[in-house]
């Protein structure tokens, strides 16, 4: 995973990523080249930082695709839980279907999610916690939308 998009994941708004410098003698329609350097710098920094504290992390844009998976979150994928075309999937179509009602939820910047709890064969259960990422929705330049953190639960005890 890396944190560069292709071209067509640069502009998910529809709105251009920039903003328009209406200062005298500048012009209208003057694109600020650092907006887009900046939105890059906190999506890079953020999954730095969780990476740090040792947190599993996905990283989710606009469309609800994946712009970064931490080694960590890496780890736990397998067939429970796994990245296809950069969509976080489940084994069963349930899961994914939760794992994506989440995340529309987050980034309809409302109110938080309920957590996914991901069942696996003869393993702890995953618990996912989706989160708009604060200001996102409002910055056209921020790729960076939401936030996937993976818990992995204790096993459950004999007779639970």
């Amino acid at each position: 995973m890396s944190f560069q998009a292709s071209s067509s994941r640069n502009n998910v708004s529809g709105k251009p990523c920039a903003k328009e410098s209406k200062a005298a003698g500048q012009g209208q329609g003057r694109i600020d080249p650092m907006q887009p350097l900046l939105a890059g710098a906190h999506a890079r920094g953020m999954a730095d930082a969780l990476a740090l504290a040792g947190v599993a992390a996905v990283l989710i844009d606009a469309q609800g695709m994946v712009l970064h998976a931490g080694a960590l979150a890496r780890d736990l994928f397998g067939s429970d839980l796994r990245l296809d075309h950069e969509h976080l999937i489940g084994r069963t179509a349930e899961s994914t279907r939760a794992i994506q009602t989440a995340i529309t939820e987050a980034l309809a910047d409302g109110d938080l999610p309920d957590p996914v709890i991901i069942p696996r064969a003869g393993h702890a259960r995953y618990k996912l916690h989706v989160r708009p990422v604060p200001g996102a929705a409002k910055n056209p330049c921020q790729l960076l939308k939401a936030l996937i953190m993976i818990e992995e639960l204790p096993p459950r005890l004999a007779g639970n």
